[in-house]
């Protein structure tokens, strides 16, 4: 299966109780966690978000995978970023079967900082840089950025490269993805931000209610997962038992 997990920020208002509300709202911005699973090579994906932890987005993203027929000896593959809450999670779900595998593109973002050092133009050592990576030479890389640390020692780009590879041991394995036809991307949970939340969550001028938000996150999360009809069929059912009563 693959498995992509990321978060999001959701404009949000907070009110203190006073005459004039308009006087002591808050405005800040709160974390939207979403994730997507899909069998590999299939087409069909299935949802799930959360503004309250990273444990319940696990647990949600492992009912929708139970869906798609996860069991305990299921492969999990797990694109993503460097966030530590996505490994661990994945971890949650699959154990050791799960693998979480850096973004070739997010890593691409660290190479462009640390190719500052020695060239304006970032472009053609990037791509040098990236093709190392996928080639499974990461190790080559580190060791190429270190000798240019000998010669700029100081700079921030350099040093913020090779500590974000060397803290994530075993996930930049892009070879092997490439070899099993596994995206090294996660641009399936990041077109989801954009068409599933975002569009609904982040219009123009709006700012929500924290406990409104969650349930229009939920709620577009059921309909994208064809649950839609059935929460209405059980809303109906529910009202008519009332009645009844």
């Amino acid at each position: 299966m693959i498995m992509e997990m990321d978060g999001e920020m959701v404009p949000v208002v907070e009110y203190t109780d006073s005459k004039d509300r308009r006087k002591t709202k808050t405005n800040l911005w709160q974390e939207l966690r979403v994730g997507v699973v899909q069998n590999a090579r299939e087409v069909s994906w299935l949802y799930a978000s959360s503004f309250q932890s990273t444990d319940q987005l696990g647990d949600r993203l492992k009912t929708v995978a139970l869906r798609l027929g996860y069991t305990e000896q299921t492969k999990v593959h797990g694109p993503g970023d460097g966030a530590g809450w996505i490994p661990m999670q994945g971890e949650r779900i699959a154990g050791k079967n799960y693998t979480h595998l850096i973004d070739l593109f997010h890593l691409c973002e660290y190479f462009s900082g640390a190719v500052l050092a020695w060239q304006e133009c970032t472009k053609s050592e990037v791509a040098r840089l990236k093709e190392l990576a996928k080639k499974g030479d990461i190790a080559k890389v580190v060791e190429e950025l270190r000798e240019r640390q000998k010669i700029y020692p100081d700079h921030e780009g350099i040093q913020s490269c090779i500590k974000y590879i060397e803290n994530r041991p075993g996930q930049f394995e892009y070879q092997e993805a490439i070899k099993k036809d596994l995206p090294i991307g996660s641009e399936k949970v990041e077109s989801t931000h954009r068409s599933l939340m975002q569009k609904r969550l982040k219009k123009p001028g709006t700012w929500w209610l924290r406990g409104n938000a969650e349930k229009i996150a939920d709620l577009r999360t059921l309909r994208a997962n064809g649950g839609w009809e059935l929460l209405w069929q059980r809303n109906s059912k529910t009202n008519s038992l009332k009645s009844a009563a």
